[in-house]
């Protein structure tokens, strides 16, 4: 049986569902889908695509410094967003934080649970600390 350990970073406010943030098993960080949302579980920006690509990326990005990782760490996103016509600017938010590294990628339109959220992300990241929890 593969140990699986939870990882639910302090700086983040109370999960709004019962779940972790991420979790790590067999050497990969699996990351909770993450939005725009600030540290009081308020939205962030509503319906700015751009901004909410920016801060929901930056929450990953903090899950995955949790254990020693970062944005170059991910290897595959699926991202769900409620219009297309939101697209050109995640892709504009989503290339700036992630540079030359291209993660493989999903894309679903989908309403999401929260009012005002536009964009949220899926990923699953290689866990560089090690395989074992």
């Amino acid at each position: 049986m593969t140990a699986v350990q939870t990882i639910n970073p302090s700086t983040f406010g109370p999960a709004l569902f019962p779940y972790s943030q991420a979790t790590i098993a067999n050497g990969f960080v699996f990351v909770a889908g993450q939005v725009a949302l600030d540290d009081e579980n308020k939205v962030v920006a509503p319906g700015d695509a751009y901004v909410q690509t920016l801060v929901m990326l930056d929450r990953v990005a903090r899950v995955l410094a949790d254990v020693g990782g970062s944005l170059d760490d991910v290897v595959t996103a699926t991202v769900y967003i409620t219009s297309l016509d939101h697209l050109p600017e995640f892709n504009r938010a989503w290339e700036e934080k992630f540079g030359q590294h291209r993660p493989a990628r999903a894309t679903v339109v989908a309403g999401l649970l929260i009012d005002g959220l536009v964009v949220e992300v899926q990923s699953t990241a290689v866990h560089r600390a090690g395989s074992s929890v």
